[in-house]
């Protein structure tokens, strides 16, 4: 009986095949050059997003320095609240600013339609999806005003009712005064020359949170680099506690935060690099306006 042969196609053309241990080979050298090239692609997505933070919080500025310049070289207060469905924010302030064109009547509701809201008061990285209840009203803002001050009364919820009275705590933080009273668009800010450290002194924070919302006074302004149980903070040890989802979102820029200062210069910056000789519960250093501490 005459024998029969088979050849595959590479046979007839004198070439060889691939064995299924060669091609398992292959594959896992492709799975170890993934794997290795997955922490650089990880790392330059972060960077992207750190230099797009960062260029976001620069236009932010230079609309507070173009408000400022219309309005007697006072900046805009963090906020102005009236009750729960009555407020504004130092964004709805300069909302025209930097590209919104939003109706005043929409910047004024304690919570700004998502279509009012600007993507450039969000950071890239900052991920979280607002949760509560009333925030699908809104959409999400990461940055935070330096408050005026540290406690209730003369840094924040300072009551307007009988007229604009600007407390001196001493040290001051930073020009983000929140006054509680009757919804005012005249309501006034602090003056730029009373920043006496344009280069050194914090005006804007990264502070991740569900409740940080466009148009929303709780919280428009921060207190802290750390707080515990605290909205106004910028990290929070109990974690989740009032939305505050800082201490998770604390690794976005490796591990650092960005800060805008007066001078519309832009720092990533560890916590501590940033309290003076301060504490991150009761900070000095980069939080006040006096140079020097």
């Amino acid at each position: 009986m005459k024998r029969m042969t088979f050849h595959n196609q590479a046979d007839k053309k004198g070439g060889t095949a691939f064995t299924l241990i060669e091609l398992l080979v292959v594959i896992a050298i492709i799975a170890i050059l993934a794997a290795m090239l997955l922490p650089a692609l990880s790392k330059a997505k972060a960077t992207a997003q750190r230099i797009k933070c960062t260029n976001g919080m620069r236009q932010i500025g230079l609309g507070f320095v173009m408000f400022a310049s219309d309005h007697n070289d006072r900046y805009p207060p963090a906020c102005v609240d009236q009750d729960d469905t009555d407020q504004l924010t130092w964004d709805s302030w300069i909302n025209s600013y930097i590209g919104g064109h939003a109706p005043q009547s929409a910047l004024q509701g304690a919570a700004t339609p998502p279509q009012y809201c600007l993507p450039v008061l969000l950071c890239p990285a900052d991920t979280i999806q607002a949760t509560v209840s009333w925030a699908n009203y809104a959409s999400r803002r990461t940055y935070c005003m330096v408050s005026y001050g540290p406690n209730w009364g003369d840094g924040w919820w300072i009551d307007a009712s009988q007229g604009y009275k600007f407390p001196s705590p001493n040290p001051r933080f930073g020009v983000g005064i929140s006054w509680l009273g009757t919804l005012d668009w005249d309501a006034p800010g602090c003056k730029t020359t009373e920043v006496k450290d344009t280069s050194g002194s914090i005006m804007l924070v990264e502070q991740p949170g569900q409740q940080n919302l466009c148009g929303q006074a709780w919280p428009s302004f921060s207190v802290a680099p750390v707080g515990t149980g605290n909205a106004l903070c910028q990290t929070d040890t109990q974690r989740n506690v009032n939305g505050n989802y800082g201490s998770s979102a604390y690794g976005y820029h490796n591990g650092r935060f960005n800060y805008l200062f007066y001078d519309n210069h832009v720092a990533t910056l560890k916590l501590q690099d940033t309290i003076g000789t301060g504490t991150l519960t009761s900070p000095l250093g980069m939080w006040t306006l006096a140079p020097g501490d």
